[in-house]
């Protein structure tokens, strides 16, 4: 038996998911992030709060091992290959599904549904 115990996702707190989700998007895990999406989706989040506080956060973390030379290029490739799982899943919209308007306070582009 190994020395870790299997972790059911539907078990855990909403705040306990996302942070398993965290950690499962800095290991890449493409069907536990698709899981976790899922399972947050049925609890009424709402798919922008799953968006943000769930997969942009655990890229963020992924983002800044990254810029300190923690993590290297394949293993970015690998947490956002999961990330990008997710999109089209129920209700987080695809980038052929939704277009993409530009934020001028901040330069950053969000997808409208």
């Amino acid at each position: 038996m190994s020395d870790e115990e299997e972790i059911i996702l539907s078990e855990l707190s909403d705040e306990e998911l996302v942070l398993q989700m965290h950690d499962d998007l800095y290991d890449g895990l493409n069907d536990e992030i698709v899981e976790g999406v899922n399972i947050l989706l049925e609890r009424k989040w709402q798919p922008y709060d799953v968006l943000t506080k769930a997969l942009v956060e655990g890229m963020r973390i992924v983002g800044e091992d990254f810029r300190d030379g923690i993590l290297f290029v394949p293993e970015v490739l690998l947490a956002a290959n999961a990330a990008n799982k997710t999109s089209g899943t129920n209700n987080i919209p695809s980038r052929k599904s939704s277009p993409t308007i530009r934020m001028p306070s901040t330069n950053a582009f969000v997808k409208t549904s």
